[in-house]
């Protein structure tokens, strides 16, 4: 079955249901309701759902019994259950969400299906649902709206889930109806890619209450949502294939709290997304080894996204009063990247100065250069890991930081006895390995000579250049850096 008719078929196969056994799916429905509505994500917190299977994974947890986990999720301190009632995909089903919602009246609960029908919405709320969720995706503005004033007719809160910005729009006239909960999620439910700066890109835009959806595995993937303002996390496979890990998950979430790394990664994202609706080959650009204003105000003027500053012992090692001059007179002249802190040592003197800017927001984020990445747990400022490659074990490393939550790692060339800065290229099988499993991020040997090719060749979402662009270490070229840009620009 191909992955990218998925949403398709479990539409036409709801279309065919709803046609043959009408809104009830063939359940025997109450005719009244006598559970009190639960207000949705009132307080904020985690939404743990019922699920035994999918159609990207197939059995999860096919003997799963609904009753008995959502009590565990229940004593977990969990604000909210989700119930999938697709049968042929997800082998949920209404009698599932009756059964829940007789035995727990603390929590709120979810109706996690492919609604197509106000009829639909009736049957959730005699059932026991005290939210619903619409997906933007698979309804037209019209339908979208008249099935959110009924479930607002019945007490309950539609939870409209989005992914792009035709989505987007369609909540926002639903939000000038009513209340609603947003829901954004990180799986594209064509391919089943996950992308967790798909939420941070969107959290900005959305001025109501927004639960960040899929890929939450660990109880670090549950504090970066919250570090981006995400007043819940939807979490499915993960639980429900292991229960006992739910208590973990939601201390980890209810103590986690917005902090300046979501602000970081939200604005990284936002810039990505504006490149790609402008030309989607157009990856982010960080200009790194700035040592002067000068340097700092051309790249921002020719449009670099991020600007480095070496904080180590290197010919390019920046002073730590530069970085509020670069930031004063940018913001001046209404130009804004990202500045980041490179640093190859966390507890020398240099990487002790990049970090504390960072925490007081001077630094926008912190790069840790082949050096140890600190737990997402443990810092409350952007930052992200660099690791040197030459060898597909080195690979290793880049895994082992995006299974701890890491959003990107960026890939260096490995040069004995040099950090940073080499002017040297990564094996071409190793940079196509790094991106049959991660967005690629860049660094080494990139050039005005070349960058046509690696884009052409690679599709980086993130390419970061040094040396090639530098009259001598340190200092940039101007012709250089007109030229870099005028090359990137004549490729997207």
């Amino acid at each position: 079955m191909k992955t990218e008719n998925i949403l398709d078929k479990i539409v036409e196969q709801r279309k065919k249901d709803l046609e043959r056994l009408g809104p009830s799916l063939g359940f025997s429905i109450p005719k009244t309701r006598t559970r009190p509505i639960v207000q949705f994500l009132n307080p904020s917190g985690t939404i743990l759902e019922i699920k035994r299977a999918s159609p990207s994974k197939g059995d999860i947890a096919p003997q799963l019994d609904a009753v008995k986990t959502a009590k565990i999720y229940a004593n977990a301190g969990t604000q909210a259950i989700s119930v999938l009632t697709e049968t042929h995909f997800f082998k949920g089903s209404l009698q599932d969400l009756m059964n829940v919602s007789s035995e727990i009246s603390d929590c709120s609960i979810l109706r996690k299906d492919f609604l197509l029908k106000e009829e639909e919405i009736e049957i959730s709320y005699l059932c026991g649902a005290d939210a619903v969720l619409l997906i933007a995706r698979i309804l037209d503005t019209e339908t979208l709206l008249r099935l959110a004033r009924k479930a607002r007719e019945f007490g309950m809160t539609p939870f409209i889930e989005i992914r792009e910005n035709d989505d987007l729009l369609k909540l926002e006239e639903a939000i000038q109806d009513g209340d609603v909960v947003a829901g954004v999620n990180s799986r594209d439910l064509a391919t089943f890619h996950i992308d967790p700066l798909i939420p941070a890109s969107f959290r900005n835009s959305l001025p109501c209450k927004a639960v960040f959806e899929s890929g939450i595995k660990t109880i670090e993937d549950a504090t970066f949502a919250k570090n981006l303002g995400f007043e819940g996390i939807l979490v499915g496979e993960n639980v429900a294939k292991k229960p006992s890990f739910t208590p973990q998950l939601v201390k980890a979430f209810n103590d986690a709290k917005p902090n300046r790394e979501g602000d970081f990664w939200k604005a990284l994202a936002l810039r990505r997304e504006i490149h790609r609706e402008k030309d989607p080959h157009r990856p982010l650009v960080k200009i790194c080894g700035i040592t002067n204003i000068e340097d700092a105000v051309q790249a921002a003027e020719l449009g670099a996204d991020l600007l480095g500053f070496v904080f180590s012992d290197s010919p390019r090692q920046a002073s730590g009063d530069l970085i509020q001059e670069v930031r004063k007179i940018l913001n001046s002249m209404e130009l804004y990247p990202l500045l980041v802190g490179v640093i190859t040592n966390p507890h020398s003197s240099e990487g002790i100065q990049a970090i504390t800017k960072a925490e007081y927001g001077i630094l926008d984020a912190i790069q840790f250069h082949d050096c140890h990445i600190p737990s997402l747990l443990d810092t409350s400022y952007g930052h992200y890991g660099a690791v040197r490659v030459s060898h597909s074990s080195h690979l290793d490393g880049v895994k082992k930081y995006l299974s701890q939550g890491e959003p990107r790692v960026l890939i260096d060339a490995r040069v004995p006895n040099v950090l940073g800065g080499t002017g040297v290229s990564i094996p071409e099988h190793i940079v196509k390995e790094t991106k049959e499993f991660t967005p690629l991020w860049l660094a080494g040997g990139i050039s005005c000579e070349n960058v046509k090719e690696i884009i052409s060749n690679f599709e980086p979402e993130l390419i970061d250049i040094s040396s090639a662009l530098e009259l001598k270490p340190g200092k940039k070229s101007i012709e250089k850096m007109n030229l870099f840009f005028k090359e990137l620009h004549h490729e997207s």
